[in-house]
């Protein structure tokens, strides 16, 4: 990984200038910037570069667009994350209750229940490595 040098917002606001960024309201730029990251918006605007080279931008390509579309990506995945909440509290619900009603209400002390794996021997191997193996 390459140790880049940092860049303050101010020049980072001068290098969108310089690759073609547009702006409605340059001053609240820099609040942005300062809140949600260059680089997190950069993938927001990455398909509107006209060279992925030099990463120039094309014609008429406004920051407030790219806002745009992190806002929407932003509610999308507030919305997802509400819905995926409510399955996984249901689905949990849903094995509370039919494994107690099985074995009891103590059933996640129950060895028996549940597939015991066991770690990997070998220290230097971590339990991510052993899982993706």
């Amino acid at each position: 990984m390459v140790n880049r040098v940092p860049h303050s917002i101010a020049d980072l606001i001068a290098l969108l200038k310089q690759r073609g960024m547009l702006f409605n309201d340059e001053p609240s730029v820099h609040h942005f910037l300062e809140d949600i990251s260059y680089y997190r918006l950069k993938g927001y605007w990455w398909d509107m570069q006209a060279d992925y080279t030099l990463h120039t931008l094309k014609p008429n390509t406004y920051f407030e667009d790219i806002l745009d579309r992190y806002t929407f990506d932003r509610h999308l995945r507030l919305i997802l994350f509400d819905a995926i909440e409510h399955i996984e509290i249901a689905l949990r619900t849903k094995m509370i209750y039919h494994l107690s009603m099985a074995y009891d209400g103590l059933w996640y002390l129950n060895p028996n229940l549940f597939e015991i794996t066991p770690l990997p021997s070998d220290q230097k191997i971590t339990i991510y490595q052993n899982t993706i193996v």
